[in-house]
Protein backbone atom coordinates (compact mmCIF):
# COMPACT_ATOMS: atom_id res chain seq x y z
CA UNK A 1 0.00 0.00 0.00
CA UNK A 2 1.61 3.32 -1.04
CA UNK A 3 2.39 5.62 1.86
CA UNK A 4 1.79 9.38 2.11
CA UNK A 5 -0.87 9.44 -0.60
CA UNK A 6 -2.20 12.72 0.76
CA UNK A 7 0.60 15.21 1.25
CA UNK A 8 0.62 18.08 3.70
CA UNK A 9 0.59 21.56 2.20
CA UNK A 10 3.69 23.65 2.85
CA UNK A 11 2.29 25.48 5.89
CA UNK A 12 1.15 22.29 7.59
CA UNK A 13 4.45 20.63 6.76
CA UNK A 14 6.37 23.50 8.37
CA UNK A 15 4.30 23.32 11.56
CA UNK A 16 4.64 19.56 11.92
CA UNK A 17 8.37 19.61 11.19
CA UNK A 18 8.89 22.33 13.80
CA UNK A 19 7.02 20.28 16.40
CA UNK A 20 8.94 17.13 15.55
CA UNK A 21 12.33 18.85 15.64
CA UNK A 22 11.42 20.61 18.89
CA UNK A 23 10.54 17.32 20.58
CA UNK A 24 13.84 15.78 19.45
CA UNK A 25 16.03 18.72 20.49
CA UNK A 26 14.39 18.99 23.89
CA UNK A 27 13.36 21.75 26.28
CA UNK A 28 16.72 23.56 26.20
CA UNK A 29 15.89 24.81 22.70
CA UNK A 30 13.18 27.13 21.44
CA UNK A 31 11.92 27.09 17.86
CA UNK A 32 9.58 29.29 15.88
CA UNK A 33 8.51 29.70 12.28
CA UNK A 34 9.86 32.77 10.55
CA UNK A 35 9.34 34.42 7.16
CA UNK A 36 12.42 36.18 5.81
CA UNK A 37 11.95 39.04 3.35
CA UNK A 38 14.43 38.71 0.52
CA UNK A 39 15.56 41.13 -2.15
CA UNK A 40 12.78 42.55 -4.35
CA UNK A 41 9.98 41.56 -2.05
CA UNK A 42 10.37 37.80 -2.21
CA UNK A 43 10.27 35.69 0.92
CA UNK A 44 11.54 32.42 2.36
CA UNK A 45 10.02 30.30 5.09
CA UNK A 46 12.27 28.97 7.79
CA UNK A 47 12.45 27.57 11.29
CA UNK A 48 14.52 29.61 13.72
CA UNK A 49 16.37 27.59 16.35
CA UNK A 50 17.93 29.04 19.49
CA UNK A 51 19.50 27.35 22.47
CA UNK A 52 17.87 29.09 25.42
CA UNK A 53 21.16 29.80 27.19
CA UNK A 54 22.61 31.42 24.04
CA UNK A 55 21.82 34.62 22.18
CA UNK A 56 22.62 33.34 18.70
CA UNK A 57 19.76 32.20 16.45
CA UNK A 58 19.95 30.11 13.29
CA UNK A 59 17.36 30.18 10.53
CA UNK A 60 17.11 27.00 8.47
CA UNK A 61 15.07 27.37 5.28
CA UNK A 62 12.46 24.78 4.47
CA UNK A 63 12.00 24.74 0.69
CA UNK A 64 14.49 21.96 -0.02
CA UNK A 65 13.09 19.83 2.82
CA UNK A 66 9.56 20.21 1.50
CA UNK A 67 10.73 19.05 -1.93
CA UNK A 68 12.15 15.93 -0.31
CA UNK A 69 8.87 15.40 1.52
CA UNK A 70 6.90 15.68 -1.72
CA UNK A 71 9.23 13.02 -3.17
CA UNK A 72 8.17 10.69 -0.31
CA UNK A 73 10.94 11.19 2.23
CA UNK A 74 9.50 10.51 5.68
CA UNK A 75 8.98 13.47 7.98
CA UNK A 76 11.05 11.74 10.69
CA UNK A 77 14.02 11.41 8.31
CA UNK A 78 13.69 15.07 7.30
CA UNK A 79 13.76 16.06 10.98
CA UNK A 80 17.07 14.23 11.40
CA UNK A 81 18.54 16.04 8.37
CA UNK A 82 17.23 19.36 9.67
CA UNK A 83 18.90 18.87 13.06
CA UNK A 84 22.18 17.96 11.34
CA UNK A 85 21.97 21.17 9.30
CA UNK A 86 21.32 23.19 12.46
CA UNK A 87 24.28 21.70 14.30
CA UNK A 88 26.57 22.44 11.37
CA UNK A 89 25.32 26.04 11.20
CA UNK A 90 25.86 26.41 14.94
CA UNK A 91 29.47 25.26 14.62
CA UNK A 92 30.18 27.66 11.76
CA UNK A 93 28.53 30.74 13.22
CA UNK A 94 30.76 33.81 12.98
CA UNK A 95 30.85 36.43 14.33
CA UNK A 96 29.42 35.81 17.80
CA UNK A 97 26.43 37.84 18.94
CA UNK A 98 28.63 39.75 21.38
CA UNK A 99 30.86 40.86 18.49
CA UNK A 100 27.84 42.27 16.67
CA UNK A 101 27.22 44.57 19.63
CA UNK A 102 30.66 46.14 19.28
CA UNK A 103 31.06 48.28 16.17
CA UNK A 104 34.85 48.34 16.39
CA UNK A 105 34.98 44.53 16.28
CA UNK A 106 32.95 44.18 13.10
CA UNK A 107 33.60 47.47 11.27
CA UNK A 108 36.01 45.76 8.84
CA UNK A 109 33.20 43.39 7.80
CA UNK A 110 30.70 46.09 6.83
CA UNK A 111 29.96 46.44 3.11
CA UNK A 112 27.25 47.76 0.80
CA UNK A 113 25.03 46.33 -1.89
CA UNK A 114 23.09 47.93 -4.73
CA UNK A 115 19.46 46.88 -5.22
CA UNK A 116 16.27 48.14 -6.81
CA UNK A 117 14.55 50.83 -4.74
CA UNK A 118 10.89 50.30 -5.60
CA UNK A 119 10.94 46.54 -5.15
CA UNK A 120 12.52 46.81 -1.71
CA UNK A 121 10.40 49.56 -0.15
CA UNK A 122 8.94 47.12 2.40
CA UNK A 123 12.25 46.58 4.16
CA UNK A 124 13.62 50.12 3.82
CA UNK A 125 11.69 51.44 6.82
CA UNK A 126 13.75 49.16 9.08
CA UNK A 127 17.21 49.62 7.61
CA UNK A 128 19.68 52.42 6.84
CA UNK A 129 19.88 53.09 3.11
CA UNK A 130 20.92 55.68 0.54
CA UNK A 131 18.99 56.34 -2.69
CA UNK A 132 20.98 56.21 -5.93
CA UNK A 133 19.09 57.00 -9.13
CA UNK A 134 16.23 54.45 -9.17
CA UNK A 135 18.30 52.12 -7.00
CA UNK A 136 19.20 52.03 -3.33
CA UNK A 137 22.35 51.27 -1.35
CA UNK A 138 21.91 48.88 1.59
CA UNK A 139 24.44 47.87 4.20
CA UNK A 140 25.50 44.45 5.46
CA UNK A 141 27.95 42.71 7.78
CA UNK A 142 29.98 39.84 6.34
CA UNK A 143 29.62 36.73 8.49
CA UNK A 144 31.35 34.10 6.37
CA UNK A 145 33.13 34.35 3.04
CA UNK A 146 33.74 30.83 1.80
CA UNK A 147 34.52 29.50 -1.64
CA UNK A 148 31.05 28.01 -2.10
CA UNK A 149 28.88 30.46 -0.16
CA UNK A 150 28.73 33.87 1.48
CA UNK A 151 26.83 34.59 4.66
CA UNK A 152 25.95 38.11 5.69
CA UNK A 153 23.73 40.00 8.09
CA UNK A 154 21.58 42.90 6.91
CA UNK A 155 22.30 45.98 9.04
CA UNK A 156 19.18 47.52 10.54
CA UNK A 157 18.36 50.82 12.22
CA UNK A 158 18.59 48.95 15.52
CA UNK A 159 22.26 48.18 14.81
CA UNK A 160 23.02 51.86 14.26
CA UNK A 161 21.38 52.74 17.57
CA UNK A 162 23.28 49.94 19.29
CA UNK A 163 26.60 51.09 17.82
CA UNK A 164 25.93 54.77 18.38
CA UNK A 165 26.77 55.75 14.79
CA UNK A 166 24.90 57.45 11.96
CA UNK A 167 24.51 56.53 8.31
CA UNK A 168 27.31 58.89 7.30
CA UNK A 169 29.80 56.90 9.38
CA UNK A 170 28.34 53.62 8.12
CA UNK A 171 28.74 54.79 4.53
CA UNK A 172 32.35 55.84 5.04
CA UNK A 173 33.27 52.44 6.47
CA UNK A 174 31.39 50.52 3.77
CA UNK A 175 33.01 52.59 0.98
CA UNK A 176 36.44 51.62 2.28
CA UNK A 177 35.62 47.97 2.93
CA UNK A 178 33.54 46.84 -0.03
CA UNK A 179 36.20 47.14 -2.76
CA UNK A 180 38.68 45.42 -0.44
CA UNK A 181 36.37 42.55 0.50
CA UNK A 182 34.95 42.14 -3.01
CA UNK A 183 37.49 43.46 -5.56
CA UNK A 184 36.14 44.52 -8.93
CA UNK A 185 36.47 42.31 -11.99
CA UNK A 186 36.14 43.58 -15.58
CA UNK A 187 35.99 41.20 -18.52
CA UNK A 188 34.81 41.46 -22.09
CA UNK A 189 32.04 39.22 -23.39
CA UNK A 190 34.67 37.63 -25.63
CA UNK A 191 36.73 36.64 -22.57
CA UNK A 192 33.69 35.20 -20.83
CA UNK A 193 32.62 33.05 -23.75
CA UNK A 194 36.12 32.01 -24.74
CA UNK A 195 36.32 28.24 -24.59
CA UNK A 196 32.68 27.79 -25.57
CA UNK A 197 31.96 26.58 -29.08
CA UNK A 198 30.42 29.85 -30.17
CA UNK A 199 31.28 31.38 -33.49
CA UNK A 200 31.58 35.12 -32.83
CA UNK A 201 33.00 37.95 -34.84
CA UNK A 202 35.19 40.57 -33.24
CA UNK A 203 32.94 43.28 -31.82
CA UNK A 204 33.81 46.80 -32.90
CA UNK A 205 32.08 48.05 -29.74
CA UNK A 206 32.73 45.34 -27.14
CA UNK A 207 30.64 44.93 -24.02
CA UNK A 208 32.44 44.84 -20.69
CA UNK A 209 31.00 42.82 -17.82
CA UNK A 210 31.71 44.49 -14.48
CA UNK A 211 31.27 42.46 -11.32
CA UNK A 212 33.30 41.50 -8.25
CA UNK A 213 35.63 38.57 -7.74
CA UNK A 214 32.84 36.38 -6.34
CA UNK A 215 30.22 37.18 -8.96
CA UNK A 216 27.72 37.77 -6.14
CA UNK A 217 26.09 41.20 -5.78
CA UNK A 218 28.72 42.52 -8.16
CA UNK A 219 26.57 45.38 -9.45
CA UNK A 220 27.81 47.23 -6.38
CA UNK A 221 31.04 47.83 -8.31
CA UNK A 222 29.14 50.63 -10.03
CA UNK A 223 29.75 52.60 -6.83
CA UNK A 224 33.45 51.82 -6.48
CA UNK A 225 35.70 54.82 -6.81
CA UNK A 226 37.38 55.00 -10.22
CA UNK A 227 36.13 51.67 -11.67
CA UNK A 228 33.79 53.29 -14.20
CA UNK A 229 35.89 56.44 -14.66
CA UNK A 230 39.06 54.45 -15.37
CA UNK A 231 37.24 52.30 -17.92
CA UNK A 232 35.88 55.45 -19.59
CA UNK A 233 39.41 56.84 -19.73
CA UNK A 234 40.80 53.66 -21.26
CA UNK A 235 38.05 53.67 -23.89
CA UNK A 236 38.27 57.45 -24.33
CA UNK A 237 34.48 57.64 -24.37
CA UNK A 238 31.30 58.26 -22.45
CA UNK A 239 29.67 55.00 -21.40
CA UNK A 240 26.30 53.28 -21.46
CA UNK A 241 25.71 51.14 -18.37
CA UNK A 242 23.23 48.28 -18.56
CA UNK A 243 21.98 46.73 -15.29
CA UNK A 244 22.31 43.05 -16.10
CA UNK A 245 21.34 41.96 -12.55
CA UNK A 246 22.26 42.66 -8.93
CA UNK A 247 25.32 40.50 -9.64
CA UNK A 248 26.81 42.38 -12.59
CA UNK A 249 26.51 45.35 -14.92
CA UNK A 250 27.40 45.63 -18.60
CA UNK A 251 29.30 48.65 -19.84
CA UNK A 252 29.85 49.77 -23.42
CA UNK A 253 31.16 52.94 -25.03
CA UNK A 254 28.83 55.46 -26.58
CA UNK A 255 30.01 55.16 -30.17
CA UNK A 256 27.14 57.21 -31.59
CA UNK A 257 25.63 54.26 -33.45
CA UNK A 258 23.39 52.78 -30.78
CA UNK A 259 20.78 54.75 -28.85
CA UNK A 260 19.35 54.51 -25.35
CA UNK A 261 15.93 53.41 -26.64
CA UNK A 262 17.40 50.34 -28.32
CA UNK A 263 19.46 49.51 -25.24
CA UNK A 264 16.48 50.02 -22.92
CA UNK A 265 14.44 47.56 -24.97
CA UNK A 266 17.27 45.05 -24.78
CA UNK A 267 17.56 45.43 -20.99
CA UNK A 268 13.82 44.93 -20.50
CA UNK A 269 13.77 41.85 -22.71
CA UNK A 270 16.73 40.26 -20.89
CA UNK A 271 15.19 41.04 -17.49
CA UNK A 272 11.90 39.53 -18.56
CA UNK A 273 13.30 36.32 -20.05
CA UNK A 274 16.64 35.60 -18.37
CA UNK A 275 16.86 37.25 -14.95
CA UNK A 276 15.31 35.71 -11.84
CA UNK A 277 12.99 38.03 -9.93
CA UNK A 278 15.24 38.19 -6.87
CA UNK A 279 18.25 39.06 -9.07
CA UNK A 280 16.50 41.94 -10.88
CA UNK A 281 18.25 45.30 -10.59
CA UNK A 282 16.54 47.73 -12.98
CA UNK A 283 15.00 48.21 -16.41
CA UNK A 284 16.77 51.56 -16.73
CA UNK A 285 19.82 52.39 -18.82
CA UNK A 286 22.47 54.57 -17.19
CA UNK A 287 25.01 56.89 -18.72
CA UNK A 288 28.47 57.91 -17.53
CA UNK A 289 29.59 61.35 -18.66
CA UNK A 290 33.39 61.51 -18.74
CA UNK A 291 33.38 65.31 -18.69
CA UNK A 292 31.06 65.57 -15.69
CA UNK A 293 32.41 62.38 -14.09
CA UNK A 294 29.00 61.25 -12.94
CA UNK A 295 26.39 58.60 -13.64
CA UNK A 296 22.87 59.57 -14.68
CA UNK A 297 19.82 57.82 -16.12
CA UNK A 298 20.11 57.80 -19.90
Amino acid sequence: MPRNLKKLDFSSFAVQLKELVSSQLGEEFELYLHTVTKNNGGSREGIVVRKKEERVTHSIYLERYYKKYIKNMELETIAVEFIQAYRQAAQNNLPEAEMLEDFDKIRDNIFFRLVNYQKNEIILSDIPFLPFLDLTITFHCLVQNKMDYISSLRITNHHLELWGINIKKLTEVAKDNTPRIFPASIRTMEEIFRGFSLATEEDVNPMYVVSNNTGINGASCLLYKDVISVLAGELNSNLFILPSSIHEIIVMKDDGFIGKEELAQMVKEVNLTQVAEEDFLSDSVYYYSADEQRIIKA
